[in-house]
């Protein structure tokens, strides 16, 4: 793979209705090939399965295992260090996919941990998003009890999922596993939060990327709500959203492909605090942390 990818603009159409109209994406920044920032050496971390950027702890990322590990969030340094562990209680926990860093509500100033129990090991999807506040000392371990207020309990019928996105206003986007990559996007009600009922969600909002496999595996929305990245088990895609942040229509439209070495079973992908560029982490134990970093800034307006 080249060093760069190169710059380019794309113009789509997208059909609402009986009505078209145009979108010129913004240009697409070159992005440099990943390079190792750090290896993963914990022996808690075995089977990484999603990642986000603190942005209130500079330098600092989440991970987390998936099925058959305790709820458990890892704090690890951006060269790769377990800096700590926050354990999880008040849940029953399936398969934990992803993780994602956003505003606790819309218009708050802190952030919180979104994490999907939105897995099918075992057969079935428990369907779950859990919410924690991001804690004020990441130094030392420590336990988080889920309240229920902070759980959001959702049915569609979609089977399986990997990837679950924030906005800055606190909005929830899920995005279902299909065999050619090509899985429904749907948004979460915020109404959902603490209710303790299971609400039900649809959607024909289809992902618009190419794979052979059963895709996505993860995806993460910029910190200015601008940008996103989806990670394919062979590629990752990025989509410029603009000023409207739709993200539903946007992601209907093919996305471009950036730079990516291939992991083993690599599902985890988030974007960096300052928003330069994004890293990705495959499953294993002592896997390397990629840093892939923008080469050039995003025309902006």
């Amino acid at each position: 793979m080249a060093d760069t990818i190169s710059c380019a603009v794309l113009i789509v159409f997208l059909v609402c209705g009986s009505n078209c109209r145009s979108i010129v994406r913004r240009e697409v920044p070159s992005v440099s090939n990943g390079q190792i920032v750090g290896t993963v050496g914990s022996h808690h971390i075995v089977e990484a399965s999603g990642l986000a950027a603190s942005r209130q702890h500079p330098g600092l990322l989440y991970t987390h295992n998936d099925h058959g590990s305790d709820a458990e969030i890892f704090v690890i340094t951006k060269t790769g260090h377990r800096e700590s562990t926050i354990t999880l209680t008040g849940i029953t926990h399936n398969d934990l996919e992803d993780i994602a860093l956003g505003p606790c509500a819309a218009g708050s100033a802190d952030d919180c941990l979104y994490i999907g129990d939105i897995g099918n090991a075992g057969g079935h999807a428990r369907n779950n998003v859990y919410r924690v506040r991001e804690p004020s000392d990441l130094q030392h371990d420590t336990t988080i009890h889920v309240s229920d207020k902070d759980k959001l309990e959702f049915k569609w019928n979609e089977t399986d999922s990997e990837t679950i996105m924030v906005d800055p206003n606190a909005n929830l986007y899920i995005i279902s596993k299909a065999p050619n990559g090509r899985g429904i996007i749907a948004q979460l009600p915020n109404s959902a939060w603490g209710t303790g009922n299971r609400v039900a969600i649809s959607s024909t909002a289809q992902l618009n990327i190419d794979s052979t496999h059963n895709d996505p595996v993860g995806g993460d929305i910029s910190p200015s709500g601008n940008r996103v990245l989806i990670k394919a088990q062979e590629s990752v895609y990025y989509w410029d959203v603009m000023a409207e942040h739709d993200y539903l229509s946007v992601l209907q439209t093919p996305g471009v492909k950036l730079p990516y070495i291939q992991e083993p079973k690599g599902q985890s992908i988030c974007w960096s605090a300052d928003e330069h560029g994004y890293y990705t982490l495959g499953e294993g134990k002592d896997q390397p942390l990629y840093l892939y970093t923008f080469t050039e800034s995003p025309i902006v307006g």
